[in-house]
């Protein structure tokens, strides 16, 4: 199965790319190499081509490891969370059931997509005051908006 890196970016903001910083996830402007490789993931669903696959977005770029997870206890915040180093069998399942999306067509335009929770289905990744968090939506075009991301080529070509 090939590796699917991609970086993702807001559709209503989109100079800000989805952005691993310092244990959170945020949408920022891209400004360093370093931004290019935090802003680099994995989806590994079986495909981007259609809609409906579950998979998680993993880093791509050194240190591996990381998914993106829903804290619930920061309030359904995506955080950065190391999932392969979890060696107790249950909270590793737990983990990965945290951060397993469903690859979808964003409702605002279906022709980009949108990330909704396994676990909690009616939560969708979703930026607000330029951070990320899993919450459900109001059909209001500012919450569709921050709920639809363009999927860009890998901003960093390094694997880990």
């Amino acid at each position: 199965m090939a590796v699917l890196k991609l970086s993702l970016f807001s559709n209503n903001f989109p100079d800000f790319f989805i952005i691993d910083r310092d244990g959170f996830a945020d949408i920022a402007k891209i400004e360093t190499e370093q931004d290019r490789r935090d802003a680099t993931f994995v989806w590994t669903g079986p495909s981007l081509a259609t809609f409906g696959g579950k998979g998680m977005l993993v880093r791509a770029v050194a240190p591996p490891g990381f998914c993106l997870h829903i804290a619930t206890f920061e309030d359904f915040r995506i955080e950065t969370k190391f999932f392969t180093g979890i060696t107790d069998p249950q909270v590793k399942a737990q983990v990965i059931e945290e951060s397993t999306f469903v690859f979808e067509a964003a409702e605002i335009d279906p022709n980009q997509a949108s990330f909704r929770s396994v676990k909690w289905p009616e939560r969708f990744l979703r930026h607000r005051d330029f951070q990320l968090f899993a919450e459900e939506l109001e059909h209001t075009v500012p919450d569709l908006q921050s709920a639809c991301f363009r999927i860009a080529a890998p901003l960093h070509p390094e694997e880990f």
